[in-house]
């Protein structure tokens, strides 16, 4: 018995700081799902947790681009997360409940504008090489 025990954790909180070409904000992450928390695992799974209220939301994500394919959930109740995504020189206004599919090599960044939700994010590698 338990021999799927393994394959359950809970969220691991991190400052957004801790990434690669992201800069410190008020946002909680939680690291869902890596290589490092399951070694069998071929995709990397962030969440965080986005509220508007706080008046002073840098932008904390600085143009960069992976070695994998990337898929960003952009999620809340009412509709109103809204963020500004790059995709290479390319910029569009998103609101929730949207998907953003960044192809591997695609430079990207998110901007934050206005609401509160989730923002999710995935890698579908479990290692995976970050640059600018």
């Amino acid at each position: 018995m338990n021999r799927y025990k393994k394959f359950i954790k809970k969220g691991v909180s991190e400052p957004i700081s801790k990434i690669p070409f992201h800069n410190a904000a008020p946002i909680k992450r939680l690291s869902m799902l890596s290589k490092k928390r399951f070694p069998s695992s071929n995709t990397h799974v962030a969440v965080h947790f986005v509220n508007g209220k706080h008046k002073k939301m840098s932008e904390y994500s600085m143009l960069h681009k992976h070695n994998a394919d990337e898929i960003n959930l952009i999620i809340s109740e009412n509709s109103k997360l809204k963020y500004e995504i790059q995709l290479n020189d390319e910029v569009y206004t998103v609101s929730s409940p949207s998907t953003v599919f960044i192809p591997k090599g695609v430079k990207h960044k998110a901007k934050f504008i206005s609401g509160e939700g989730v923002f999710v994010c995935i890698i579908l590698a479990g290692k995976y090489t970050t640059s600018k």
